[in-house]
């Protein structure tokens, strides 16, 4: 079996950010979970991660400025970021490109969608070999 894919989940709704984390978790992933930008790139200054799923609304620092400073740091520029949102109009998506995000999902989620969604943007991006084996998913 492949080494676990390490996830960054940021957001700053515990219920969101719990449910995200056990779904991920269950799925193979190995997961740490923030609550701010400012925690995020902490732990990105800490640790290697091969995804960050990043909230946009928060307190304090968004998740737009959290992902300008992410793609500024030259050792994070080839990790991919998943924008995860309830602002799913077409052209919040396309700011979210612009600004260099990798994905964009919005909330509320299917488990499936995300799960592949996130699948796909891992092995494109050469973070991991292979998804995690189907019998490691729920949903």
């Amino acid at each position: 079996m492949n080494e676990a894919r390490r996830i960054l989940v940021v957001d700053d709704q515990d219920d969101i950010r719990e449910l995200t984390s056990t779904v991920l978790a269950g799925a193979g992933y190995d997961v740490v979970a923030v609550s701010s930008g400012n925690k995020a790139l902490d732990r990105l200054a800490a640790a290697d991660f091969d995804l960050v799923l990043l909230d946009v609304n928060m307190p304090g620092m968004d998740g737009w400025e959290t992902l300008r400073l992410i793609r500024a740091d030259e050792e994070l520029l080839d990790v991919p970021v998943v924008m995860f949102t309830i602002k799913g109009e077409f052209h919040d998506q396309v700011h979210g490109m612009q600004e260099g995000a990798t994905g964009y999902i919005t909330k509320p989620f299917e488990i499936d969608d995300l799960l592949s969604r996130l699948d796909r943007v891992l092995t494109a991006s050469g973070h991991g070999d292979s998804p995690p084996p189907s019998s490691e998913r729920i949903g």
